[in-house]
């Protein structure tokens, strides 16, 4: 929160947060519980553009497993590129979780691209 000056209401809406985070730390000591944050596998952009724009034939089916991208050099980096433009442009347009999706498969790409440069 920001503000010039501390409103009552800010001052219980604080204490409250600070009082619940104190009792949920207390409780994960008790259970030997660490938080950690989720970690989920990075989608297919494919399939993840293809359950965006819906229509016949334009979904795959859940059974067909992810294939690699036959895309070298140039037209990699084109991809990229366009699939950074598709992430700015649904963050303009508030779809975070498909921008973040996107911002995923770029950086699963440019992951793959570094292997094989490393590779080859």
């Amino acid at each position: 929160m920001y503000a010039d000056n501390i409103t009552d209401s800010m001052k219980r809406a604080i204490y409250e947060t600070n009082r619940r985070r104190e009792a949920q730390t207390e409780w994960n000591e008790d259970h030997g519980i660490d938080p950690t944050t989720i970690r989920k596998q990075v989608s297919d952009i494919l399939e993840l553009m293809q359950s965006e724009a819906p229509g016949p034939g334009r979904r795959r089916r859940e059974t067909e497993k992810r294939r690699p991208l036959d895309l070298e050099g140039e037209d990699l980096t084109r991809l990229i590129l366009s699939l950074e433009d598709e992430m700015h442009e649904a963050a303009k347009e508030l779809r975070f979780e498909y921008a973040a999706q996107l911002r995923d498969e770029v950086n699963e790409l440019k992951r793959e691209m570094k292997e094989v440069a490393e590779a080859g």
